[in-house]
């Protein structure tokens, strides 16, 4: 916890422990951390043990039992007392010892849980405590499978609690949370219902009082109730109110209202326990083809997905990252999120009621089901904690309970039929029975689901169970064709009129090195992430039926089997691992937000090499003024915006401009520095020139700052290709592979590559060069013999083998060039010749088996 919070909670409750005794501190420091893996250290909660090996080639990482120990003096005074520890999320099967006594196991990791400690505990003693935490895969523990990574550890805070033995009961589904709906709100009257139990641990029956005073948002009393009850010893009681306000100050985005309740038990007349929450009064409705209702009013939710992961930190956040995230999210305009994909810290739902975020709160039950008792068990239970410990917050609308469940089966060739059928089965059952428990819990949110792409859904009779349909639509990266979403939507609703829909993910991967002004499907560059982003907001804005749209994703995350640009990491986000932003943040800013905006894109795209000076550069400008000008160099443009984007081509100067944008009141610079290609072989002596060979793109080293330019073919006079073609392992994905490439940080630049070139030419001026070819065999099949010993006699497919060899001006430099054998396959390869010339360097590739592959180039004048 951050430190301005920790201090307001420890007045808070030093206040009222005079009266209350209930006492909450956090038990988050020095602990004594080891596993099979990890020797014995000292650590501080939140805390992972997987915070580094999910990002490292070539290894698993870690999923397996930690355990975490410390010794805790007991008062003597606790021998009066009921002590618990609270857990705010641990993954995912937690085990606690006091005093080598178990106390209770619980399974799943994204939930809340207390632990009622006091019948071990050895007051005026020091007591130990064993916490064991496995997060080892569990067939009946979801998820199953999911493209995340499954953090290990105690990565939430931990919560000591002492109260009376007369007490609000603690360590239950709610982890302690008192309920309070709003079954009936209009902007001239608020009913709300508040529910609470009481626990009565002490040895004889009690008369008490509780009392409940209502706060408005400006912190002024609006309500006082009271009731009496009698308690046995041992007894659990339920204690209701119900009540209304005339007039309330309701919830929304744009007034973020809270009314706060404070409930208190009174036994003798001296206060024993005080608990609180905050709430708000707004209502809500779904018309299938008017959208989204909010207080009367037609709002259309557009925000993002977000994972609770950060670089260099797993998943063991400090509530400051937490807020950060959420004020970065209502900062870039929207006003949803969806928690994908499992409950997220305490601390996450707190801060969407005060910015005004829209939420969607879901279970990870994702991907694939077990059709097992204890799997679905797990799985309503984690649903019931989910929705008791999240309750009262006004910003959730939602609960969600299934996503892409039926994705695993689509894509399992060795499932037969019956299987098949029985998985369909199984997670029909399942769905309706989170459904029915959902319901049963809270009737008047709404419940959801996410699908990807596939019939089978509707087929199953599965999108029928949820009140709403998320979908999860790739068109334009998984599937072909950005328009197709617009269609695809069209069509269910012609077939599901009555069924509202939501697009619950989207979005390509985008990796900042990368960048090109000629965007095309999977080349990773940030060009391509505006160009589906823009496309998908215009389809949905066009859709009324269509309530909202969540981006995949807020922020790039962990996933330890992703092999994309950058390996280990999900791309999609709208800003980096680190949080720091891409492009289409500002974007975004421009398309949602009121106040006035502009931002010059190309943060990551300052280096601009055009033919020559006749060949103008482009320049993107995002505002949501309808009008842009553009001063450079003297030179004043203007530019029509046009979904929130004003485009310039304009000449501009070899070497460095400032360029700034304008609308209104608000501007916005950015420097360029321009090179013209004609240029480059004239400026070889002072730096080198270094071309990402098959690719469109261009691509800049973050370590080095070396900027890979766009290939091209060769014209007499400059450099480039002769013959070849870009090698393309699906021809709908311009990426050539999407593998983890070994041996480098540099991925994108060995991913993409051209096959059966001829040659590669430069005309340079004469003198002594370096010549650096970097290669990498794309396929996992190649063959490592030796080209030269084969015989007829052995059947070695003539697409797994690759040899050819190399010469530089007529000399031999490599014969037999075999990637797979020499290097690896999937591995990357960078080979330096020294050449002296008198004006000209040609790289021939001659074929013996398979075709010659290329990545890039790198020449230097020595």
């Amino acid at each position: 916890m951050n430190a301005p919070k920790f201090i307001f909670l420890i007045f808070l409750f030093s206040t009222s422990f005079v009266f209350s005794q209930r006492q909450v501190q956090t038990l988050n420091s020095a602990w004594k951390f080891s596993s099979e893996v990890h020797p014995e250290q000292i650590v501080n909660i939140p805390h992972t043990w997987n915070s580094e090996d999910p990002f490292r080639d070539g290894k698993a990482y870690f999923r397996g039992k930690g355990n975490y120990t410390r010794t805790l003096y007991a008062p003597q005074k606790w021998q009066n007392k009921q002590v618990f520890l609270k857990f705010e999320g641990s993954n995912q099967v937690t085990t606690l010892y006091v005093n080598e006594q178990l106390i209770g196991e619980h399974r799943g990791g994204y939930t809340g849980f207390v632990f009622d400690i006091t019948a071990a505990l050895k007051p005026g003693a020091e007591n130990r405590l064993k916490i064991e935490v496995d997060n080892s895969h569990n067939i009946d523990i979801p998820p199953l499978d999911a493209d995340f990574n499954f953090y290990g550890g105690i990565y939430r805070d931990l919560w000591l609690i002492t109260t009376p033995k007369l007490h609000f009961e603690t360590a239950n589904e709610a982890a302690g949370n008192f309920l309070i709906r709003t079954p009936e709100v209009s902007a001239e009257k608020g009913s709300f219902e508040l529910e609470t139990r009481l626990m009565n641990a002490s040895d004889k029956r009690r008369s008490v009082t509780v009392e409940a005073e209502i706060f408005d948002p400006n912190g002024n009393t609006v309500k006082n109730l009271r009731k009496k009850i009698r308690i046995n010893s041992g007894e659990t009681a339920k204690v209701n109110f119900k009540e209304s306000i005339l007039n309330p100050q309701l919830w929304s985005p744009s007034s973020p209202n809270l009314y706060k309740a404070e409930i208190r038990l009174l036994a003798d007349g001296e206060i024993v326990d005080i608990l609180s929450s905050n709430f708000g009064f707004r209502w809500f409705r779904i018309d299938p083809e008017k959208g989204f209702f909010l207080n009367g009013e037609h709002l259309k939710l557009i925000g993002a997905n977000r994972h609770q992961d950060f670089f260099g930190l797993g998943n063991a956040l400090p509530n400051a990252l937490h807020h950060k995230d959420y004020e970065m999210i209502r900062d870039m305009g929207a006003n949803f999120i969806r928690t994908a994909h499992y409950p997220q810290d305490p601390e996450v739902y707190r801060i969407c009621d005060e910015l005004g975020l829209l939420v969607w709160s879901e279970v990870p039950v994702i991907n694939d089901v077990t059709a097992s008792e204890a799997y679905h068990e797990v799985s309503l239970k984690m649903q019931r904690e989910q929705i008791l410990q999240f309750f009262n917050h006004p910003s959730v609308i939602m609960w969600g309970h299934m996503n892409e469940i039926f994705i695993r089966l689509v894509f399992n060739n060795k499932m037969t039929e019956p299987e098949k059928e029985a998985k369909i089965k199984t997670s029909v059952e399942l769905a309706e029975k989170l459904e029915k428990v959902t319901k049963e819990l809270d009737p008047d949110r709404l419940t959801v689901m996410a699908l990807h792409e596939n019939e089978l859904y509707n087929t199953s009779g599965i999108a029928n169970i949820p009140d709403v349909i998320g979908w999860n639509l790739y068109f334009g990266w998984y599937s072909p064709g950005l328009e197709s979403f617009g269609k695809f939507m069209d069509e269910q609703h012609r077939r599901y009129p009555n069924r509202p829909h939501f697009i619950s993910e989207y979005g390509p991967g985008a990796d900042v090195r990368i960048q090109t002004t000629d965007p095309q499907p999977w080349d990773y560059s940030e060009a391509y992430q505006l160009k589906l982003h823009r496309s998908y907001l215009n389809q949905v804005m066009e859709r009324d039926y269509i309530f909202g749209m969540a981006a995949w994703n807020f922020a790039d995350f962990g996933s330890s089997f992703r092999q994309d640009a950058m390996p280990y990491i999900n791309q999609k986000g709208l800003v980096n691992f680190d949080r720091s932003k891409k492009d289409i943040y500002y974007y975004y800013q421009a398309r949602l937000v009121k106040d006035p905006m502009i931002y010059v894109a190309g943060k990551n795209f300052q280096q601009r090499y055009v033919e020559n000076e006749n060949d103008p550069v482009e320049i993107t400008v995002f505002s949501n003024a309808p009008e842009v000008s553009l001063m450079a160099h003297g030179q004043t443009y203007t530019s029509k915006t046009e979904d929130g984007i004003a485009l310039f081509e304009i000449p501009l100067p070899k070497g460095t401009t400032k360029v700034t944008a304008r609308a209104g009141e608000v501007s916005h610079s950015r420097a360029f520095t321009v090179h013209y290609r004609e240029d480059l072989m004239e400026r070889i002596g002072k730096e080198s020139l270094n071309i990402n060979v098959g690719a469109h793109v261009q691509y800049q080293d973050p370590t080095t700052g070396e900027v890979w330019i766009a290939d091209q073919e060769y014209s007499a006079g400059g450099f480039g290709y002769v013959g070849g073609e870009v090698f393309q392992r699906d021809k709908n994905k311009i990426q050539g592979t999407a593998s983890d490439i070994q041996g480098t940080e540099n991925d994108p630049l060995f991913q993409t590559m051209r096959e059966g070139l001829e040659a590669y030419r430069f005309d340079v001026p004469k003198g002594s060069y370096s010549v650096s070819l970097l290669f990498a065999e794309p396929q996992f099949n190649a063959s490592e013999a030796l080209i030269y010993n084969l015989n007829a006699s052995e059947e070695i497919s003539e697409e797994t083998i690759r040899s050819f060899d190399i010469m530089i001006n007529g000399e031999p430099v490599q014969q037999d060039h075999n990637l797979a054998r020499d290097y690896g396959k999937i591995r990357a390869a960078t080979i330096t010749y020294l050449v002296r010339t008198d004006g000209k360097i040609t790289i021939k590739f001659s074929e013996n088996r398979g075709r010659s592959i290329l990545s890039g180039i790198k020449l230097e004048k020595l």
